[in-house]
């Protein structure tokens, strides 16, 4: 009798935890501006921090539809030390998911969704974004060119609670550079890797990572304000000069001989970072700038989720205001 108490004062307190929940819908445009800039950016690696993510691109961005049905979106390398059978299934089998090497500009469901009570954050479809003909307007300007847009609806908690959005879009590097920028030494290597078991042979092999074009997060949260918190990395193609010092070997005499100082250039994939924290007004349309990039981001207020089944909930799908595909790139 005591548990069936304690079951039912623990359902109830997040039911009103849950009902308590600041909700919104959150719209996001991010773009390339491809004209010349006279920044001088930094060629040292990122290391990306290691934090959870509500990721919405990885299930759509699969080639193999039945492994996206299966639920085989790749291993990390914490999923082959927790979970190696699995993951070794998956690297066996013929239905094994290859990432796309571009990502598509939009991310949206299939169809039209809404947030249920109790859920976490929800993709929508396109016919439920408004951005269009911000969009338009930003495409006709010169240099200007598309990266992602998307649209979702999410909770806002504190800083110390809020779970970021995944961010990557554009072409995936991978096979040309290394995540540090500089260039793949052995790029003729053929992409079809041997499939083995890497834990029978007693060591863990790290999965080769997608380099992508556009990478990063970006946390909303809510303490009194709504704030904006971006870390973007934005991968861009160009040359690294590099001196090197040659120093002969002593000569009979016993004294060195000048060190000859040599200038070499390569290529080099740099990464650009975007990171700002601004506080922001809901409902108002905000323009993040920088001199590679720019977001375009809208939090709009919404009406509290229903639960699951609900009448409110069909009527608020059933009325979704349809409008025709934005882009296609």
């Amino acid at each position: 009798m005591l548990a069936l108490a304690a079951s039912l004062l623990s359902s109830l307190s997040a039911t009103a935890i849950a009902q308590e929940e600041r909700w919104f819908e959150v719209e996001i445009y991010l773009y390339e501006h491809n004209s010349p800039t006279v920044e001088q950016w930094s060629d040292k690696a990122v290391k990306p921090r290691q934090r959870k993510t509500v990721d919405f691109i990885t299930p759509l961005v699969s080639t193999d539809l039945t492994a996206v049905n299966m639920g085989l979106n790749g291993c990390t390398s914490t999923d082959w030390a927790t979970d190696s059978l699995n993951c070794n299934e998956q690297l066996n089998s013929n239905n094994q998911v290859k990432s796309l090497t571009d990502i598509p500009m939009v991310i949206a469901a299939a169809e039209p969704a809404t947030a249920h009570l109790g859920d976490g954050a929800v993709l929508l479809a396109e016919s439920q974004s408004q951005f269009k003909e911000i969009i338009a307007t930003l495409k006709r300007e010169k240099g200007n060119k598309s990266l992602m847009h998307m649209t979702w609806q999410q909770s806002m908690l504190p800083r110390n609670r809020a779970i970021p959005i995944k961010i990557y879009s554009g072409h995936d590097f991978s096979n040309e550079y290394e995540q540090n920028g500089q260039p793949l030494q052995n790029s003729d290597i053929s992409d079809d890797l041997p499939q083995f078991d890497f834990m029978s042979i007693g060591f863990l092999a790290e999965p080769q990572k997608p380099v992508w074009k556009l990478d990063g997060t970006l946390n909303i949260y809510l303490e009194h304000y709504l704030f904006i918190e971006t870390a973007f990395y934005l991968r861009e193609e160009g040359e690294k000069t590099v001196t090197l010092t040659h120093r002969d070997n002593p000569s009979s005499t016993g004294i060195d001989s000048k060190p000859e100082v040599e200038s070499v250039t390569s290529p080099f994939l740099y990464s650009i970072p975007m990171k700002q924290n601004r506080r922001v007004r809901s409902d108002e349309v905000h323009y993040f700038d920088h001199p590679k990039m720019g977001m375009i981001i809208q939090i709009r207020k919404m009406e509290h989720p229903t639960a699951k089944g609900s009448e409110e909930e069909k009527d608020s799908i059933s009325n979704a205001n349809p409008e025709p595909s934005l882009l296609n790139e």
